[in-house]
């Protein structure tokens, strides 16, 4: 008669038996999930982000270029010229168009005459000397392509706000009829955020020992005691959280913060203004991992990636796993960079977003893969134009002093 087989070697047994199936099953699906992938590549294609060339665009006077945009087979490119003495300026002072042409050494940039163009055009041109008589100061700030509008906005005061704006009529057949000098609304902005922040009234407050903000029954703020905490229990006899740090005013009390906050999946975005502070932070608590993370850029732009997958702020992503990516940017491409535009490629797996920054001009463009939740290394620039086969044109400005040459 054989001995008893003890209960914990036979729970062994069945736990590596288990192990072993699960990771062969593991495997098998991951097998069938690869080769899926393979002839969804091969039916809709796949295009990595890389250098095609490097080109130059010359311009007849020394300028400060300032943005560029296709329209059709013709680029626009619009920059600024300091005219000294001369009394008017004319179109060609701070316009120019090219078209990307197949040259002996590759691709490259070939000027196109402006005579008999869409800024060739009588009531436009009216228009435009009309500003400059009115506004010596006038400057191109920006260009842009909408899906039926050509707009191109000028900085007549000190503030960016103070514009005219110029718009043509894109026809059905690429022609560009000019429309007049009030776009204004057409060159606003999307909202900052895609999602609305809910303010933290007297109804969240729970009062005790520790009192606490409650957000959604799930997670737990406040800035008393000298530091700003985020707990995860409905507990006012405990002080300690998960995560915490310092406040400049050790005394204030419940009330006394601002405290806001987005559910977006998983994820609860914290908008906290402690008391007598400057600074707003951000927080982002994660209710799958229920770990907490700073992150400040989200004040100034924020976005949710598409499926669920996170959010894209200024500089990186966050996603729904926990993972967090964050880019170095210079600082006056950071300072105010906004969300601009998103634009998904025609198989769906990529997704780009479009960044700017309205007072340097600068373009930060950021590209999603959704297959494999990465985000490339963004592309910036001080102007972009984009073609249908998914190519990018974009020009960067090198120094602070006018140029004749742009790369």
């Amino acid at each position: 008669m054989s001995a008893p087989v003890p209960v914990d070697a036979t729970d062994s047994a069945s736990f590596e038996l288990l192990k072993k199936r699960l990771a062969t099953q593991g495997e098998r699906l991951a097998a069938q999930a690869g080769a899926l992938n393979e002839a969804r590549l091969a039916a809709f294609g796949r295009s990595d982000q890389r250098l095609l060339l490097r080109t130059r665009a010359r311009t007849e006077n020394n300028c400060h270029a300032r943005d560029i945009v296709r329209i059709g087979e013709q680029l626009l490119f619009g920059f600024n010229v300091f005219i000294g003495l001369r009394k008017e300026t004319s179109v060609a002072d701070v316009f120019a168009l090219y078209r990307l042409t197949n040259g002996a050494e590759g691709d490259e940039l070939e000027a196109l005459p402006l005579a008999g163009s869409f800024l060739d055009e009588a009531r436009f041109a009216q228009d435009f000397r009309e500003l400059y008589a009115y506004y010596k100061q006038a400057t191109l700030i920006q260009l842009r392509v909408t899906h039926d509008k050509l707009l191109a906005a000028f900085q007549i005061g000190q503030q960016l706000h103070d514009l005219r704006v110029f718009r043509w009529q894109i026809e059905r057949d690429g022609a560009l009829k000019y429309i007049d000098n009030r776009g204004e609304r057409d060159i606003q902005l999307p909202p900052t955020h895609d999602f609305e922040w809910t303010v933290t009234s007297r109804e969240h407050q729970v009062a005790g020992r520790h009192p606490h903000v409650n957000v959604l029954d799930t997670v737990f703020v406040e800035t008393t005691g000298g530091d700003l905490t985020v707990k995860i229990e409905n507990n006012t006899e405990s002080g300690l959280g998960i995560y915490a740090e310092p406040v400049e005013d050790k005394n204030q009390s419940l009330a006394d913060a601002d405290i806001a906050y987005a559910r977006l999946g998983s994820l609860i975005l914290l908008r906290i203004k402690p008391y007598r502070e400057a600074v707003t932070r951000y927080l982002v608590f994660n209710t799958r991992t229920r770990a907490v993370e700073r992150i400040d850029a989200i004040g100034t732009s924020c976005v949710q990636l598409p499926e669920d997958h996170g959010i894209l702020f200024p500089g990186g992503c966050y996603l729904q796993s926990g993972e967090t990516k964050r880019f170095e940017l210079p600082g006056e491409v950071l300072g105010n960079l906004r969300f601009k535009r998103m634009v998904r490629s025609p198989n769906g797996e990529d997704v780009l977003f479009v960044f700017y920054e309205p007072g340097s001009g600068h373009y930060a463009l950021f590209t999603y893969n959704l297959i494999n939740k990465a985000l490339a290394t963004p592309i910036v620039a001080n102007g972009y134009a984009r073609f249908g086969d998914g190519r990018v044109l974009v020009f960067q400005a090198e120094g602070s002093e006018p140029t004749r040459v742009h790369p």
